[in-house]
């Protein structure tokens, strides 16, 4: 009888220590998953400001390739006049058709405006 109260007490306290094992475990366990969302969440905020960043500059620089595109095309037309080669001036007409379209129908507006 006095084996079997000490067995069952033993196993008792078996289970106790077990328990306070499995709960400190879980507590550290939880406390590293707190401290690794909190990193993660650091990190895709750097990488919003990140992307956030490299859309405000794609934005900058498509204003500074529009303007160094129309800057190369006055320097093309220039170019054209300057060697007063028909082939050129062809040349630097097909490539800026649109812009010439533009042009003549602003010219037509401008020319039935005044009518």
């Amino acid at each position: 009888m006095k084996l079997l109260y000490i067995l069952a007490s033993s196993m008792e306290t078996t289970q106790n220590v077990l328990i306070i094992i499995l709960l400190a475990i879980a507590i550290i366990l939880a406390l590293y998953s707190i401290i690794t969302l909190r990193k993660v969440g650091i990190a895709a905020r750097k990488v919003d400001y990140f992307f956030e960043d490299l859309t405000y500059k794609s934005e900058m620089m498509n204003a500074t390739v529009d303007t160094i595109a129309k800057v190369t095309n006055y320097f093309d037309i220039f170019d054209a006049f300057a060697k007063r080669n028909v082939k050129s001036w062809v040349k630097v007409a097909t490539k800026n058709k649109d812009v010439f379209y533009k042009l003549v129908d602003k010219l037509r507006d401008f020319a039935n405006s005044e009518d």
